[in-house]
């Protein structure tokens, strides 16, 4: 795809928020939502958390990003298994990070518009990283987004969020985000909007009592932590499939860039074509603290790659 001129700086500014209407599909039995706009390459967002999360996350969360890349690709994002509006796993033992990999994958290809430029968050960094390695058919490019669940080392969530008052949902919810960010300014309305309505929905009630209740401790983790070695053997032995982008925010609390920078090692061992962009002054959620500059990033990566 031949681009003669760089878009003006101001097509990446987001100024518009929305992200045109839901969409839903039958993925193996697991109803899925997704949001689908514009035309182009096409390029995928995945969110970051988990089945069961308190944060009430979904594919919402790239509202800054979704509009204005909109305009030269074809824009797709999707809530992950169990999150957001997509149904729960079918049964207990689908409570894992690889069911959501092996959903993901098969969204990918019932929707039939591979390959694809894969953008994944924090645990879906993990995702589009894992789902590159295992299905390279359908990965033209992938941008690993502050993704402390990858990354060797130890995340810093527990830390983080230690010791959050007795708060109503929503101020919590905001305390959440925040602790997660150097600017504030991030935790928008909608965005609160949004995650209390995941919250509000009797399945995701189901998933918080289902992961609390001994699936976290018991499948969750244990079961991550394998193919998080596993995933991290495979980049140092055969590398990724596809030119990869990190994108890392240098104060991330969680994430911190100490572990990122052992992660950015891993993948440039065997990935010639592997890039870094860096935001000075930005936590986990550099997508929305430094929006403009990430969606330029990312564009500039989609044409490079296409």
């Amino acid at each position: 795809m031949a681009h003669e001129l760089a878009p003006p700086d101001d097509d990446f500014y987001p100024a518009c928020l929305d992200m045109g209407s839901e969409k839903w599909i039958d993925v193996d039995g697991i109803r899925t939502r997704y949001f689908d706009e514009g035309s182009g390459p096409a390029v995928v967002f995945f969110h970051g958390s988990h089945c069961g999360g308190a944060d009430g996350s979904s594919a919402r969360i790239w509202d800054m990003n979704f509009a204005p890349l909109a305009k030269y690709f074809n824009v797709i994002a999707v809530d992950r298994l169990g999150q957001g509006f997509t149904d729960n796993p079918r049964t207990d033992g689908e409570y894992t990070m690889d069911a959501s990999v092996k959903h993901a994958a098969r969204f990918l290809q019932l929707l039939g518009k591979g390959p694809y430029h894969l953008v994944g968050h924090s645990r879906g960094g993990y995702l589009v990283t894992r789902l590159a390695l295992e299905h390279p058919d359908l990965a033209a490019s992938c941008n690993c987004v502050s993704s402390g669940t990858l990354s060797p080392g130890t995340v810093r969530n527990h830390i983080v969020h230690a010791n959050l008052p007795d708060w109503d949902r929503r101020t919590a919810l905001r305390a959440i985000y925040e602790r997660y960010s150097c600017n504030p300014r991030i935790v928008t309305p909608a965005l609160l909007d949004e995650c209390e309505a995941v919250l509000d929905l009797g399945k995701s009630q189901v998933a918080v009592r289902n992961f609390s209740g001994g699936m976290e401790a018991k499948l969750y983790f244990p079961e991550l932590g394998r193919q998080r070695r596993e995933s991290q053997g495979w980049l140092l032995a055969r590398g990724m499939p596809c030119p990869t982008l990190i994108s890392w925010g240098y104060r991330d609390p969680t994430a911190v860039f100490e572990n990122g920078k052992h992660l950015i090692e891993m993948f440039m061992a065997k990935q010639r074509k592997t890039a870094v962009s860096l935001f000075n002054r930005s936590g986990h959620y550099v997508y929305r603290e430094y929006a403009a500059q990430f969606n330029r990033r990312q564009c500039s990566f989609v044409m490079a790659n296409s």
